[in-house]
């Protein structure tokens, strides 16, 4: 393998540990990774994602709440209901975790869906084996999408 081809395995494997639905899937795609190589780079990056972001939400979450009582010992904490924190809140009450590990990679990101499914649940290891099984399958359901977008596209410009 050369340089290049490394390169593009590291991006596409950052890119999926954020964004996996969005940016990760599409740019395997682009670089015209086999279904194989996008499962196991991209399926890799949702999961180290998952891993990262599913047991360091606790400790941002803690650190977040230090910061404002240090910072703003007498702000009143609002709450807002917004249309997302609507929604988040029906796919909690009717789907539970297995929702909210199933819409994080393509609609939320893989770090927001961790923060998002930790401070529902509490359930650490429950929301990474989730958020991971759902990084994978979203990553074999993307690949086919968007391979058969991008040659749908190309064969529009020949």
């Amino acid at each position: 393998m050369t340089a290049g081809e490394w390169g593009q395995i590291i991006s596409v494997f950052i890119a999926s540990t954020l964004k996996l639905g969005i940016v990760g899937v599409p740019m395997a795609a682009a670089f015209k990774f086999s279904l194989l190589k996008t499962v196991l780079v991209c399926g890799s990056g949702g999961i180290c994602g998952s891993f990262v972001f599913g047991y360091l939400s606790a400790e941002v979450l803690v650190l977040l709440d230090w910061f404002m009582k240090k910072f703003y010992p007498n702000r009143k904490k609002k709450k807002r209901f917004t249309k997302t924190n609507r929604l988040l809140v029906r796919i909690k009450k009717y789907f539970g975790i297995t929702g909210i590990a199933l819409i994080s990679p393509l609609f939320l990101s893989i770090p927001l869906g961790s923060f998002v499914a930790i401070e529902f649940f509490r359930e650490r290891h429950k929301t990474v084996l989730y958020m991971s099984v759902s990084a994978v399958l979203w990553t074999i359901i993307l690949y086919f999408f968007y391979n058969g977008a991008f040659d749908t596209i190309v064969g529009w410009f020949k």
